[in-house]
């Protein structure tokens, strides 16, 4: 007897037996919830982040470089920045800037809501390769209502794939599926996908509910042979570090920093994803420039700040 693929925490991805599509399947449970946990996010943006963090991980699932996905928004709206990231191995990590409005926001409300005038707005979906290749970065229209229907469109005019996608998320997880015609497909495959595409359409608790990857597949394509493969886990990571909070002090200069020791006698930083805090006292916050150093090239440092007010997120 087949023992269910896990899913809880993890990505699954699996490929129609007799056409040329292909999907996958993420559940993010206690990865979704300690991201979540690192800010008091407003209702509203928190859904949002929750939903944006399951799309990644199934975008992420299907790279071929050793990489990562970052899904980024500059709002004029509420929110004034969201940076979602998903490493090739299902490394995620989250963080947002929001004004004191957004709080008033209805929990149900839109990404391009909480993103405000779409002319001045940009949401970017981006391609990071660990191996020196160059980025890639595409701008996702802030037009469709929800998340889901953003990036759909998105593949499907961007990156000329035909794809459907689906989200739910609920106190306790963040769930999606996602449906593509992969690029052999032919005429052949048509009938199919035309079976196929509506049949994602499933609703939130169904979606929510599933016990096991196969059975929610069994339910949504009784039709269809599928085959399933081995799921990856997927969990919380940041890759702050102490060597890197030092490259971005060095790219402030000494100056800068000289004068912040002035006024507060240590330097401190706060990783905006993980809440990890760095302080440095003088000595050691000055012997980064004694020793010479340069910033080191290629070592982007994380998203980091000085710890901010309440009404300064």
């Amino acid at each position: 007897m087949t023992t269910p693929t896990r899913f809880k925490d993890s990505v699954t991805r699996f490929l129609f037996e007799r056409a040329a599509i292909r999907g996958a399947l993420v559940s993010l449970d206690d990865a979704s919830r300690e991201i979540l946990d690192q800010h008091a996010y407003p209702p509203a943006l928190r859904r949002v982040l929750a939903e944006l963090l399951a799309a990644a991980a199934l975008l992420a699932s299907t790279l071929t470089f050793k990489g990562t996905l970052i899904v980024q928004l500059q709002g004029a709206g509420p929110v004034r920045l969201l940076v979602v990231e998903c490493t090739a191995d299902l490394g995620l990590r989250a963080t947002a800037q929001w004004r004191d409005v957004a709080t008033a926001l209805p929990e149900d409300a839109p990404l391009r809501a909480l993103a405000g005038d779409p002319e001045t707005s940009r949401l970017a979906i981006m391609l990071d390769p660990k191996d020196g290749g160059p980025i890639y970065q595409g701008i996702v229209a802030l037009e469709a209502a929800s998340v889901a229907a953003l990036i759909e469109h998105y593949l499907t005019t961007s990156e000329q794939i035909d794809s459907r996608l689906v989200l739910a998320t609920d106190a306790t997880r963040s769930r999606g599926m996602l449906l593509q015609r992969m690029p052999s497909a032919g005429p052949d495959d048509d009938t199919t996908w035309r079976d196929a595409a509506p049949a994602i359409e499933l609703g939130a608790p169904e979606l929510l509910g599933a016990d096991s990857v196969e059975a929610l597949l069994a339910a949504r394509f009784p039709a269809h042979d599928i085959r399933v493969m081995r799921e990856r886990h997927a969990r919380f990571r940041c890759d702050c570090s102490s060597e890197r909070v030092s490259n971005a002090l060095r790219m402030l200069g000494r100056a800068e920093i000289e004068s912040i020791l002035a006024e507060q006698g240590t330097v401190g930083v706060t990783c905006e994803f993980c809440n990890r805090s760095y302080n440095l006292v003088a000595a050691d916050a000055l012997a980064l420039f004694a020793q010479g150093g340069e910033p080191v090239a290629g070592a982007a440092a994380p998203a980091c700040k000085q710890p901010s007010t309440e009404s300064d997120r």
